[in-house]
């Protein structure tokens, strides 16, 4: 940057600066089945819904409603309550004294009252766990990866329930299956002409206090 204002830490990483938004915590709290945005969350683009179950839980249909500047809330199926955080990165007035940092657009870039949430990693290599058939004749067909779930980090749900291409004709419905017990994450397919090749990223963000 040429002008401005930049912040570093120990590590000579750049943490805060002047020209690019943060990942801002904007909501925080429980969900069960989804959860409520109060008040609604008013960026242009759907905010990041991150979630942490309390016990094992696949994830199905995640939806996040609203229109672009009044986002109500998300909602996916699934029968495990848990934790979840919305971000984006878009900071908002919350304190009322402090430190505030806009760009040169007059866009507010950081709020000292504002909690930010850091990207902890992204999966984009998958191992293939294989496939069984279905009582409505449909293949489910299931891949993993390290990605451990007792770190404390929370799962990114916006891509959960999306179509998958199948490999010759059709398409798959992907769900994601969060396993306490085996300390990982096993997204899976269901459709007719599956892929045993998987290419959706799935990532987690923590939130930094």
């Amino acid at each position: 940057m040429s002008y401005g204002i930049e912040f570093r830490n120990s590590n000579d990483v750049v943490t805060l600066d002047s020209e690019f938004s943060r990942l801002v915590v904007l909501q925080r709290g429980r969900y069960s089945g989804g959860a409520t945005f109060s008040p609604p969350i008013t960026t242009d683009e759907p905010p990041l819904v991150f979630v942490r179950p309390d016990a094992s839980s696949t994830f199905q249909y995640a939806t996040i409603s609203g229109t672009p500047g009044n986002w109500t809330g998300f909602t996916f199926i699934g029968n495990v309550p848990g934790n979840f955080f919305v971000a984006a990165f878009q900071s908002r007035e919350v304190s009322g004294y402090g430190f505030r940092i806009w760009d040169g657009q007059s866009k507010l870039l950081f709020d000292s009252g504002t909690p930010c949430a850091q990207f902890t990693r992204t999966i984009t290599q998958w191992t293939y766990l294989g496939s069984s058939n279905t009582s409505q004749g449909q293949t489910k067909s299931s891949w993993t990866a390290y990605s451990p779930v007792d770190t404390g980090d929370y799962m990114l749900i916006n891509n959960i329930g999306m179509d998958v291409c199948g490999s010759s004709s059709g398409y798959a419905k992907l769900y994601c299956t969060w396993e306490y017990e085996n300390n990982r994450i096993v997204p899976f397919i269901v459709g007719v002409s599956n892929s045993v090749h998987f290419y959706i990223p799935i990532s987690f963000a923590k939130p930094m206090s």
